[in-house]
């Protein structure tokens, strides 16, 4: 989820800064705030390439869709049991237990998570 990574990273643009200005007896107004500005536009560029040279890791959160020609704005939830990369295998297990193998579509968006289209599922029998 992009948007924590992008607050967190927003807070040290704003903070250091101002750290600085306070401390520095030579400091300006005018360079505090072209370092605000330069940490917020260093902040929009790492939360839009971050996900894309992380991937998805094993343990993360996902967003299991049934099919790509269906649109599907919501999955269901599951956790990837292995790393991988856009349009990689991964195996996943959904949270009734179930176990579904898919291929990343895309990566997070915004504030969702990783979606993955089935293209395996196994059924448990009892």
């Amino acid at each position: 989820m992009r948007i924590f990574l992008f607050f967190k990273l927003m807070l040290i643009a704003v903070c250091l800064p101002l750290l600085w200005f306070a401390l520095s007896a030579d400091a300006t107004l005018v360079e505090m705030l072209k370092m605000m500005a330069l940490g917020t536009v260093a902040s929009v560029a790492v939360t839009t390439i971050y996900p894309e040279v992380r991937g998805i890791k094993s343990g993360d959160v996902v967003a299991v869709v049934a099919d790509e020609r269906i649109p599907s704005l919501i999955g269901r939830p599951g956790r990837a049991v292995a790393p991988g990369r856009k349009n990689d295998k991964i195996k996943i297990t959904l949270d009734n237990g179930s176990e579904v193998f898919g291929v990343i579509e895309s990566y997070n968006g915004l504030i969702s998570p990783p979606k993955v289209r089935i293209l395996y599922e196994e059924k448990l029998v009892d």
